[in-house]
């Protein structure tokens, strides 16, 4: 048979940010975060013995290959993926793993943290193994920050692994506390009608703009430190505003987080976003880019029924414009039928080339 995992990717509507170390562990942070109906995939699937372990991204268009999972190189294109295989496939094992997804790179959307998800998830019903979904996620984030040595919080996992509104609390000294936000349904339809996310084309690098904050945390009479309080405070705030029902509240909350977000440091800001917020005016009443910044994907919260008109705006300014819509599954996973041969030596024929290519 032939494992198959979807996980969704998330948006952090406030106090991302204070899910990484140092502020995490020095002060405590909050994260407010919504899995989206966006998906990240992964297929695996067991090789006969002496196969070797393939690799491969449709998205990337990039593939490895090795004997077995102690031989795959330590870097690359899919050291992301390497990771996770190095770390559950048992020694002599053989497998070939596919992933795709529905974001582009850059997005500012956790989709890293969602592929690592969805690749346990699918790796571990390929060999048995059963993990509660915030276990899921603490063992992705850990082959992120502590194999791979990625900087960043743990948000992204939590995220695709939990899927809904959650609010994440970071404890001083280490340990975090996930729980869902409890909303009313009328709250979930209006979020869903009156949202939408814009990607402008933007990409981000968040491991650069990671560096970045944590140089400057460091520094004195620096912003940073000022703006991961707000950052947390915000979160405190949306969270009581999602569950009264309290809209306005989350849209202030909403705009506020998005400019800490910015006070966090100048590779943080978008002038790209900047731009649509401007040219939206009152058809929005907030708006936050995602992810750690300086592009990627913004979530606007327009007026109630105007948005058709930002829609229409934000399509103008030559940007794209998805629909927002929860995804309250979070990760999941099932048997499919097993690839062919054929289907199976096609994979191989496609790695081969990407290595051809270099």
């Amino acid at each position: 048979m032939r494992a198959f995992a979807r996980a969704p990717v998330r948006v952090d509507p406030a106090g991302g940010g204070t899910d990484a170390p140092p502020f995490c562990v020095d002060h405590g942070g909050k994260v407010v975060n919504f899995g989206v109906k966006r998906h990240v995939f992964a297929r695996a699937q067991r090789l006969d013995p002496g196969a070797g372990v393939l690799i491969y991204s449709r998205d990337l268009r990039a593939g490895v290959r090795a004997r077995n999972s102690e031989s795959l190189p330590a870097e690359g294109r899919l050291e992301l993926l390497q990771g996770f295989v190095k770390k559950l496939l048992p020694p002599g094992e053989s497998l070939l793993l596919v992933t795709s997804s529905e974001v582009p790179p850059g997005s500012g959307l956790g989709g890293s943290g969602a592929v690592g998800v969805a690749v346990v998830a699918a790796l571990d019903r390929l060999l048995g193994v059963q993990r509660s979904k915030d276990d899921t996620a603490a063992v992705a984030n850990e082959v992120e920050r502590m194999d791979l040595g990625y900087p960043g919080g743990s948000q992204d996992s939590y995220g695709a692994a939990r899927g809904g509104l959650n609010l994440l609390e970071y404890h001083p000294g280490g340990g975090m506390t996930p729980r869902a936000i409890e909303v009313a349904e009328e709250t979930v339809r209006r979020l869903e009608e009156d949202s939408l996310l814009v990607f402008t084309g933007a990409a981000h690098v968040s491991g650069s703009i990671h560096d970045d904050i944590r140089r400057s945390y460091h520094e004195d009479g620096s912003k940073t430190l000022e703006a991961m309080f707000t950052l947390r405070d915000e979160a405190e705030r949306m969270t009581r505003a999602l569950e009264t029902g309290a809209l306005d509240g989350y849209a202030r909350a909403l705009g506020a987080s998005c400019r800490a977000l910015y006070d966090l440091h100048e590779s943080c800001d978008s002038t790209e976003h900047r731009r649509v917020f401007k040219e939206l005016g009152e058809l929005a009443l907030a708006g936050k880019t995602c992810g750690a910044g300086g592009g990627g994907f913004l979530l606007l919260y327009a007026r109630p029924g105007c948005r058709q008109e930002c829609l229409a705006r934000v399509m103008e300014l030559g940007a794209e414009a998805w629909p927002f819509e929860f995804d309250f599954d979070g990760v999941k996973s099932s048997e499919e039928g097993a690839w062919s041969e054929a289907e199976v030596e096609e994979y191989r024929r496609l790695i081969e080339g990407c290595e051809a290519q270099g």
